[in-house]
């Protein structure tokens, strides 16, 4: 069973059990399907990005039917969004993930690992902006930006820009980056090259001079691996983010990848087994974008804030 839907009898069991109600048709008329074989279905897609005539011969149902199923299961999954996918906001949150990440490798102050990962698309109508959609590789795509915490836990997803946006900008425009900007979210985030250091946001130096900046260096990589390892895992668990890509428009794919996420995280709290553990990081996870940042100021205030901490904790 795990490897058809990448959950056990009882992760399978769990997520009928959160969604059931709002699956449930009012009447059994036209052979109306339950809603466990309505998760069974979306879970076989997700699983698998395989076309449609395949899980309908799996289950015993039309390839209409199955895409119906995908487009009821998908958004139930994604209300469950704010319940499942939580940044630390509270003091004791806040402490505990910091203290979590500061044993991992000694830096301080963080609150979460950020990055950008793209899930392309296939074979599906475009229209006319389809070339906002082409990303730096020349392959048409969502990016896709996740923060993580030392638990391999999703605490923020944004999943709606296509390719061509830069990474640095899905952050500057997040709800998320706007809020560390006004100072409303305690903390530090941890981000490759490809964004802009700020006082909330440290990335690695491109030149370590010194003892300290090179033990900076280290410290910063080996934090932020986590977040490379939860973009390998997620795509790695459900395949439908992998290869040529998703074969339906943009707008619903977007929700399939929110939907994957909440999966993932249910799957981390229920201690599911691990498919494929020696492929966890991403393939090009250090295949970074230029960096991008126009705020000579808030560059300057977060070179300083870099500064400090090299020489309070790495000098």
């Amino acid at each position: 069973m795990y490897k058809k839907y990448r959950f056990t009898r009882f992760g399978c069991i769990h997520i009928i059990d959160m969604i059931e109600d709002r699956l449930q048709h009012p009447t059994r008329r036209n052979h109306a399907l339950p809603a466990s074989l309505q998760v069974f279905i979306a879970l076989r897609f997700y699983a698998t990005g395989c076309l449609f005539d395949c899980a309908s011969e799996m289950h015993g149902c039309s390839i209409a039917t199955c895409s119906r199923v995908l487009r009821r299961v998908t958004p139930e999954l994604c209300r469950l969004r704010n319940d499942i996918v939580k940044f630390p906001t509270t003091p004791a949150a806040v402490q505990g993930t910091q203290r979590d990440f500061f044993a991992k490798a000694g830096f301080p102050q963080i609150v979460g690992a950020v990055d950008g990962t793209h899930v392309c698309l296939h074979g599906c109508n475009l229209g006319e902006n389809e070339h906002i959609f082409v990303n730096r590789k020349g392959k048409h795509s969502i990016n896709i930006q996740l923060i993580c915490d030392v638990k391999f836990m999703i605490t923020n997803v944004v999943a709606r820009w296509p390719g061509s946006t830069h990474d640095s900008r899905i952050l500057q425009e997040s709800r998320i980056g706007q809020l560390f900007e006004r100072g409303q979210l305690q903390g530090i985030l941890l981000g490759d090259s490809g964004y802009p250091v700020r006082p909330w946001l440290m990335t690695p130096l491109a030149n370590p001079a010194t003892n300290g900046e090179r033990a900076y260096n280290r410290s910063q990589t080996t934090t932020r691996a986590v977040i490379e390892q939860v973009n390998g895992q997620l795509k790695n668990k459900f395949r439908c983010l992998l290869g040529h890509g998703m074969q339906i428009i943009p707008e619903r794919a977007c929700d399939v990848i929110v939907a994957c996420c909440v999966l993932f995280n249910i799957s981390k709290e229920l201690r599911e087994p691990h498919l494929d553990p020696e492929n966890d990081q991403e393939d090009g996870a250090e295949d970074n974008e230029d960096n991008e940042d126009n705020d000579n100021a808030a560059a300057v205030t977060g070179a300083a804030a870099r500064e400090e901490i090299i020489n309070n904790f790495f000098g």
